[in-house]
C-alpha cells in the first residue's frame, strides 16, 4: 500500500510540476596553464617522444589537481592544447593522438583497464588516474585518432583516419564520461571538423555541464543551441583564446557570454601571453567569480564556489525560452532606439545626428561620435542598428571619448554577423585613434544607459575597466543587464576602456 501511495505522489508530481529546478553549490577550479611546448612541432616524431613531451604537462596537471583536491574543488578544468600546443601540422601532430572511444556507447575507466583496447592509452590512462586519485571531475583537451575508410565513408581524409581536437571528461572515479570534438577549428591544419557538430552535455551530482571548446563561443552551433536545446546552465570551457580587444578580450568576451546567456562558465585559457594568448576565469550570470589576466608567464589554478540551477525537466524548453526572451533586447520597449535614422531626423537635434566619422574596431568601419558634452543623449545608426547612450561624465579625461554603431558581417579571421554599439576612449587626440586597443584609460562616468534595437535576442553585456593601466573587469555589482539595456547607476570606480552591446545574429553569418 505505501508503494502504491507512493507511486500516485510521483505521478501527480509529474502532472502538476512544470519545471524542478535543483539549486546545489559546488567548487570549480580551471587552471591557467602555461604549456610545455615541444621543438620540432612540425616533423613527425616518435611516439616515445610524444608522450616524453606530452608527460611534462601531465605532470603539472597531476601536481595541479592534487592542489585542487586540498582546496576542496570538486570540477577541474584545463585549457585546449595544454597538453602540447598548438603549433602542428597534421603529421606532426600525429604521435600525439590516441582513440578515444565514445562514452555514450562504451563505459571505460581507462585507469583500472588501461588494456580494454588495443592501442596506445598511456595519456587516458594517467588522466583517468589523476581524477581517480583526487576524488575530481577532470576537463581535459586531447587528440582523438578515428580510423575511417573512403569506401563506406566519402569525408574521410585522404590518409584514412580523422584527426580530432577533443575534450574529454572523467568522473571522480577516472569513468570516462564525455567526449567532444571541436567544431570551429582555427589555424589548425592538424585537426578535422566532425561532419556534424556535436551537442555534448554530461551530469554530475551538483549540476549539468555543457561542453564547447575556444571559437566554439562566437557561433550558434555549438554553443547557443546546447545551452537552449539541453537546458544548460553551467558549461566547462578549455580555450586558447588570443585577447582581442577592446571587444574580444578573452575575460570580456567570456564574461558577457555568461551574463548574456544567463550561465556559470568555467573558462580555462592557455597561459602563452607572447602570442596573446591569456585570460581565465569563472563567471556567471551576474559577474565574474574570479579571473586571471597578467600577461606574465606565470599559470595559476583559480578556485570559486558557484550555484548550479539544473533544470531537471527536460520537457519545458517553452518556459526556460519565455525567461530567456525576457531578459533580452530592448528593441520593443525602447522607441527612440527602434526607428530607423531616416525616422529620427525630425525629433533628433542636429547635435545628436551630425558629426559622425567612420573609425575602425577590430577590421570593422564603425559609424562613430565623439561625445562633446559632459552629459547627454546621443544617438548613431548604423545601416539598420541605430544605439542610443544616455550619460552622465565626470571631467577630466583629456582624450576623445567616441560613442559607435556597426552593423554588418565581420569578415577578418573570422566570419560572423555582428551588431555592436560601443562607447570607448580613444587613444590619442584625433578621431582616427579611436577603436586603437588601450589599457589605459581616465574615464569615468557617474552613470550611463546604453541601448540599441538589435535584430536578435543574443546580446552580450561587455565592460572592460583600466586598474593602474592594466585592462580589467568591473565588479558586477556596479552595473546592471536587464531587457538588452546596460546601465551603470552609482559610477564603476575605475576608469572605462570600453563599454559595449554585442548581438549575434547567427542566422546572417
Amino acid at each position: 500500500m505505501a508503494n502504491y501511495v507512493g507511486w500516485i505522489i510521483v505521478f501527480n508530481c509529474l502532472m502538476l510540476c512544470s519545471v524542478v529546478y535543483t539549486q546545489k553549490q559546488y567548487r570549480a577550479g580551471v587552471y591557467a596553464h602555461r604549456v610545455i611546448q615541444p621543438n620540432g612541432t612540425h616533423s613527425s616524431v616518435s611516439r616515445q617522444k610524444a608522450l616524453d613531451n606530452m608527460m611534462k604537462n601531465i605532470d603539472i596537471y597531476n601536481n595541479v589537481a592534487s592542489e585542487a583536491k586540498n582546496q576542496g574543488v570538486q570540477i577541474l578544468v584545463f585549457p585546449d592544447d595544454g597538453l602540447y600546443g598548438n603549433d602542428f601540422t597534421r603529421q606532426g601532430i600525429e604521435p600525439y593522438l590516441e582513440y578515444i572511444p565514445d562514452p555514450t556507447k562504451d563505459t571505460w575507466n581507462p585507469c583500472t583497464n588501461p588494456q580494454k583496447y588495443n592501442n596506445n592509452s598511456d595519456i587516458l590512462w594517467n588522466l583517468s588516474c589523476i581524477a581517480q586519485a583526487n576524488n575530481i571531475y577532470m576537463v581535459v583537451n586531447m587528440g582523438n585518432f578515428q580510423t575511417c575508410s573512403k569506401s563506406s565513408d566519402p569525408n574521410c581524409p585522404t590518409d584514412g583516419h580523422y584527426q580530432f581536437n577533443t575534450d574529454v571528461v572523467f568522473d571522480h572515479n577516472g569513468t570516462l564520461i564525455a567526449r567532444y570534438h571541436k567544431t570551429h577549428l582555427y589555424n589548425e591544419d592538424q585537426f578535422d571538423a566532425p561532419a556534424e557538430p556535436e551537442h555534448i552535455y554530461f551530469d554530475t551530482p551538483f549540476g549539468r555541464f555543457g561542453l564547447f571548446t575556444s571559437l566554439d563561443m562566437v557561433y550558434k552551433t555549438p554553443a547557443i543551441s546546447l545551452i537552449e536545446e539541453y537546458n544548460i546552465t553551467d558549461v566547462v570551457y578549455p580555450a586558447a583564446w588570443t585577447d582581442t580587444p577592446p571587444l574580444f578580450s578573452s575575460i570580456q568576451f567570456h564574461s558577457a557570454f555568461a551574463m548574456g546567456m544567463g550561465i556559470n562558465l568555467l573558462a580555462a585559457n592557455l597561459q602563452v601571453p607572447e602570442d596573446s594568448i591569456y585570460g581565465s576565469g569563472i563567471y556567471t550570470a551576474n559577474g565574474y567569480k574570479t579571473f586571471y589576466n597578467d600577461k606574465s608567464n606565470q599559470p595559476k589554478l583559480l578556485v570559486a564556489d558557484l550555484n548550479s540551477n539544473y533544470i531537471e525537466d527536460v520537457h519545458d524548453r517553452e518556459e526556460t525560452e519565455i525567461h530567456r526572451k525576457q531578459n533580452a533586447t530592448s528593441h520593443s520597449k525602447h522607441d527612440s532606439v527602434k526607428k530607423t535614422s531616416s525616422e529620427n531626423d525630425e525629433h533628433d537635434t542636429p547635435s545628436k545626428t551630425s558629426g559622425t566619422f567612420q573609425g575602425e574596431i577590430f577590421n570593422d568601419t564603425y559609424t562613430m561620435k565623439i561625445l562633446e558634452n559632459s552629459g547627454d543623449v546621443v544617438t548613431v545608426c548604423d545601416n539598420s542598428l541605430c544605439c542610443e547612450f544616455d550619460y552622465q561624465m565626470m571631467e577630466g579625461s583629456g582624450k576623445l571619448v567616441a560613442f559607435g554603431a556597426f552593423d554588418g558581417l565581420h569578415t577578418y579571421l573570422h566570419r560572423m554577423y555582428l551588431q555592436v554599439c560601443v562607447v570607448l576612449e580613444c587613444a590619442g587626440s584625433s578621431p582616427q585613434t579611436c577603436g586603437i586597443p588601450t589599457e589605459e584609460s581616465n574615464l569615468y562616468f557617474r552613470e550611463f544607459r546604453l541601448m540599441g534595437n538589435f535584430s536578435t535576442k543574443y546580446v552580450f553585456p561587455e565592460v572592460l575597466v583600466s586598474d593602474s593601466g592594466r585592462k580589467t573587469l568591473a565588479s558586477g555589482a556596479l552595473y546592471d543587464f536587464h531587457d538588452g539595456v546596460l546601465e551603470v547607476i552609482n559610477g564603476l570606480r575605475l576608469p572605462l576602456i570600453s563599454a559595449s552591446l554585442l548581438s549575434r545574429d547567427y542566422a546572417r553569418d
